[in-house]
């Protein structure tokens, strides 16, 4: 049974992206339509299809598949989807659109992060989405759809081609993975941990702090939509975890900078580190079984840890 949300105004739909409750689609509902935020991958298309069915929604009155950022978790499965949805339309930052139109460069640069065998696993055939079908967005442009209002807002910090979505309804953001990673209780939405999230190759913590500010005192709202994973009420809460964070990752850093690590030796260095920082940081949230958290955290904090190392490298290489 799927959690619905303000009345059947928005579901958070799993995904089973490596399991269940771990990514997400948000299904918007007004008056007999939808939309989608994030469309995750190709393997989530029958969830999402079974979502619409579930709500009487046929896939001609799907109007949005919005993209809050091109890497694959939540964009892998736009095109595949849109062939569902005569009618919808894909909406993302001008260079996420330009991603999703030509994901050659996404795919191989998933590939080198994840490895063949494991990117077939996770993201499966990727196929171009058609150029008519993606509209491009600026930066605090507004859409009205039925009787919500959607703000979007560019984003730094985890991606270069990062948006944020404010919606009038819930009074609620979209953060796409801006608001980092963690778990909250699915029945009150109150925040059980949250970490930041560092992928590779765009991450910067002093953008991340940026963007965690400018949504919280542009915005205010009453909630975050986290694709990994769920609907947080506390946006203040939420967001003092998620600053402690970054400001964590951003020592590991520089401590890496100060102490010169060499390149070839930055993954085994940093990965400890980070293991050690992130159960801190989720113990310090409260969690009482950390071990679960760490387990549902899993592959994402090898790859984190990648993102560290390609942070460490750009700024060692913009000092020369």
């Amino acid at each position: 049974m799927m959690v619905n949300f303000l009345n059947n105004k928005l579901i958070p739909v799993d995904c089973h992206y490596r399991g269940s409750r771990r990514a997400c689609s948000f299904m918007m509902i007004e008056s007999g339509r939808a939309s989608f935020v994030d469309n995750n991958t190709v393997f989530a298309v029958p969830y999402l299809l079974q979502a619409l069915n579930e709500q009487n929604i046929p896939t001609e009155n799907v109007d949005y598949l919005i993209v809050t950022h091109a890497h694959l978790d939540h964009a892998g499965g736009t095109s595949a989807l849109l062939k569902h949805c005569p009618n919808a339309k894909v909406i993302a930052h001008p260079k996420a659109a330009r991603n999703l139109a030509n994901p050659e460069r996404l795919i191989e640069s998933a590939r080198s992060v994840y490895g063949e065998s494991q990117f077939t696993g996770l993201f499966g055939n990727v196929e171009p989405t058609p150029e008519d079908r993606i509209q491009t967005i600026a930066d605090n442009e507004t859409i009205t759809w039925g009787e919500r209002t959607l703000q979007f807002l560019y984003t730094l910090g985890h991606s270069t081609h990062h948006i944020c979505i404010y919606d009038s309804k819930t009074k609620g953001v979209f953060t796409g993975d801006s608001f980092g990673v963690g778990l909250s209780d699915p029945e009150t939405y109150e925040t059980k941990f949250i970490v930041s999230s560092t992928a590779p190759p765009d991450f910067d913590a002093a953008e991340s702090e940026k963007t965690v500010r400018r949504i919280l005192l542009s915005l205010n709202p009453d909630y975050v939509f986290l694709p990994h994973y769920g609907i947080h009420k506390n946006t203040q809460q939420a967001a003092s975890y998620l600053l402690r964070s970054l400001s964590a990752m951003d020592i590991l850093i520089q401590t890496a900078l100060d102490k010169n690590i060499p390149d070839e030796e930055l993954m085994n260095w940093l990965f400890p580190r980070l293991i050690e920082s992130v159960r801190e940081q989720v113990q310090w949230c409260g969690v009482k079984d950390v071990d679960s958290a760490m387990n549902w955290l899993g592959d994402n904090l090898e790859i984190n840890t990648m993102g560290l190392m390609v942070a460490v490298q750009r700024k060692r290489n913009n000092k020369k």
